[in-house]
């Protein structure tokens, strides 16, 4: 098929004027009948011969050959210039009066945004396509969104708006193209999101500012409400992958957001999984002020970003993400600038923790119900914690206890995670104030390795430097659904008469030391008196008569 068989007579330079800018009654995806419609014609464009590049006449014809309708011939010419342009990132391109007409970049092969932009716009007009070269203000690499854009600025991007099956769409070929890096080089990677953005998502970044007429841009917004440059500036702006994944930033829509104490940030999202991972830094300071940021998921779909910072200043938050378990990569969502004007006398920080606090995604494979985790903030009392969680399925569990600035010592045994049908049963001290991050780790099926399935954040509002830990447990005691009834703590006074008391449906035989426990109806007793400090006092058991004994406790004799 020639350029000269599509039935579009309009050209922005022809004798006819464009179609007047309207918002699309269809988007993307409506033009979209499959996700692989452009496979085809994307492979034809990426093989373009060397000889049907000398020209932009020649290389619109040979595009088109291979397009079926007007959709697939402006696919074909944004997938070859974005693979095959590169952006011009050296700062004196103007001052060298490069030539960014069509033909001259089809033969540098490199350009800046109105190069890209005449080059797509050629090509069109090659096939009477109609299509606009649109100029005005973007939010680019380099963008900081404490920038005020006003009308005294030069507009300095350059975009299409091409006209398709009776409606207007964006088409960004430097964006498609790649991005630039911190260190100001460009770097190739192309970009679907691009290509027929959709005007709601398309004006965060680009707002079009022509002849110093605004009453003649804002149409170009393609919106029926368009916005004005104020609230453009203000609009917090979200990478790509944002809009990808239809996020929604309900509660602060703006980029730059001025606080005292706390500031909570809604996100909405619309799958069944989304998983966030919030960066605090502060400008002009190299530490690190990630655990005073809490991500929570809340119910309908929202997540919440707590920030509680420790000091008066601006801040950078960096939100990242992903939608699919089975990847590990974060991608990038969006960056705000936080104000914080006071903080509070006493700000605790949060344990460390990627994600939001709560079940992971595959808890309930694992064994859990669905109800386990949902409360994922606790509140301990006089320093314990004490809670059942529902199970599925016999689970072989472990529980870890980390505090967010102290080092716990791992031999000290702050929690017990104690197993019965149909749920576990976990107990938790704390010896100092702040907040905790409490683990539930299971075992991997056909493996013997622990993965977390759930955490809890719990806040002590208290120090109990006298809190002692609980007795020190071993495989077997959750295997056998050992309860400890007394003592509850792992130490024990010397030369006192002692009573150990458990509960097991599995156990049948029972030793304190070498002596036999007695056992009345489920509760397993012993007594001894303890002889001097250092002494380590061992309650085994057996779940068969005859067989050999395993250890579930340990006391130590103070």
């Amino acid at each position: 098929m020639g350029c000269t068989q599509s039935s579009n007579k309009y050209t922005e330079d022809g004798d006819l004027p464009l179609p007047p800018p309207r918002p699309p009654r269809k988007l993307k995806r409506d033009l979209m009948k499959r996700e692989d419609q452009f496979k085809a014609i994307d492979e034809y464009a990426l093989k373009t011969p060397r000889s049907a590049e000398l020209s932009v006449t020649a290389l619109s014809a040979h595009l088109v050959n291979g397009a079926k309708s007007d959709l697939e011939r402006i696919r074909a010419f944004y997938r070859w210039i974005t693979h095959n342009i590169r952006y011009d990132t050296r700062s004196d391109f103007h001052d060298r009066n490069i030539d960014t007409s069509g033909a001259a970049v089809l033969r540098m092969r490199s350009t800046v945004c109105i190069g890209y932009a005449n080059l797509f716009a050629e090509l069109c007009r090659e096939c009477k396509i109609p299509v606009k070269i649109v100029s005005g203000y973007s939010k680019s690499f380099n963008y900081d969104p404490e920038r005020v854009f006003t009308t005294r600025e030069t507009p300095e991007h350059a975009w299409n708006a091409v006209y398709i099956h009776g409606n207007w769409q964006f088409v960004e070929c430097t964006w498609g193209a790649g991005s630039i890096d911190e260190r100001g080089a460009f770097i190739k990677n192309f970009s679907d999101f691009h290509f027929l953005t959709k005007p709601s998502h398309f004006i965060v970044t680009h707002f079009p500012y022509m002849d110093n007429d605004m009453s003649k841009s804002q149409p170009w917004q393609l919106l029926p409400n368009p916005l004005s440059l104020e609230t453009f500036s203000k609009r917090l702006k979200g990478f790509s992958q944002m809009y990808v994944w239809n996020l929604k930033p309900i509660s602060h829509p703006d980029g730059v957001v001025t606080f005292s104490r706390k500031l909570d940030l809604t996100i909405q999202y619309p799958s069944s999984y989304f998983f966030v991972v919030a960066r605090l830094s502060k400008k002009m300071s190299t530490r690190n002020f990630d655990q005073y940021v809490l991500v929570e998921n809340l119910s309908g779909n929202k997540i919440r970003i707590r920030v509680t910072p420790s000091e008066k200043g601006t801040y950078t938050l960096k939100l990242f993400g992903r939608t699919d378990p089975a990847i590990e990569e974060l991608t990038a969502l969006t960056n705000y600038v936080l104000k914080c004007e006071d903080v509070d006398s006493e700000v605790f920080a949060f344990p460390s923790h990627q994600g939001p606090f709560g079940s992971y995604h595959d808890y309930i494979e694992a064994g859990f119900h669905s109800s386990a985790g949902k409360k994922a903030f606790l509140l301990s009392k006089n320093g314990k914690v004490d809670f059942s969680i529902k199970t599925t399925k016999i689970v072989d569990a472990v529980a870890k206890l980390e505090h967010a600035t102290k080092n716990l010592n791992l031999s000290d045994n702050y929690t017990l995670l104690e197993r019965e049908k149909g749920q576990l049963h976990l107990k938790a001290k704390f010896p100092s104030k702040g907040y905790y991050k409490l683990s539930v780790f299971t075992k991997n099926e056909n493996a013997e390795t622990f993965s977390p399935r759930i955490a809890y954040l719990v806040f002590c509002g208290e120090d109990y430097p006298k809190s002692e830990p609980f007795p020190k447990t071993f495989p077997q005691t959750t295997q056998f659904e050992c309860r400890l009834l007394s003592p509850a703590t792992c130490e024990v006074k010397a030369h006192e008469q002692i009573q150990i008391r458990f509960s097991s449906p599995k156990i049948v035989q029972a030793l304190l030391h070498e002596t036999p426990m007695e056992k009345k109806g489920s509760v397993w007793e012993g007594k001894m008196k303890t002889s001097s400090p250092g002494e380590r006092i061992r309650v085994s058991a057996s779940d068969q008569k005859g067989s050999g004994y395993w250890r579930i406790y340990e006391f130590n004799v103070m």
